[in-house]
């Protein structure tokens, strides 16, 4: 779930970094995924004891950014997508490369990068049809 960049769960859903009560290390990247997510105390207490969050726990801990019925769940996360892919491809892309390179990288490093991306990003048909769109009042 950490690999996800948004995280939707299911009233019913159960995270756990359980790896422990079967004598193992956490695997597939989740003692440095984990911690970067919910933070070390949390992760910590996760990946020591193995213990489950239930679908609130996890939201409280930043786990998951929101929580619905377990029979909306497809529909809200479609949904969601439906909104995300609305919006112009190159500037997603960008976006989230940026907030990538942020989790790592030093303040003025991640402003020039955001300049460099934002020239690009207003040259683009892309900007224009969505300033169009925008003054027209219309959808993009």
């Amino acid at each position: 779930a950490c690999m996800a960049d948004i995280r939707i769960a299911s009233e019913r859903a159960i995270f756990a970094e359980s790896f422990v009560k079967l004598g193992l290390i956490p695997g597939d990247g989740g003692a440095w995924l984990l911690q970067r997510v919910v933070g070390y105390a949390r992760a910590a207490e996760m990946s020591f004891t193995g213990d489950p969050l239930d679908a609130r726990q996890a939201l409280e801990a930043g786990l998951v950014s929101r929580v619905v019925p377990a029979e909306q769940l497809l529909d809200e996360a479609r949904a969601l997508a439906s909104r995300i892919a609305a919006n112009p491809g190159q500037a997603l892309r960008m976006t989230k490369r940026l907030m990538r390179e942020a989790q790592t990288t030093r303040l003025d490093s991640i402003l020039e990068l955001s300049a460099a991306y934002q020239a690009l990003t207003h040259t683009s048909e892309e900007h224009d049809q969505a300033v169009a769109a925008f003054l027209d009042r219309r959808k993009a």
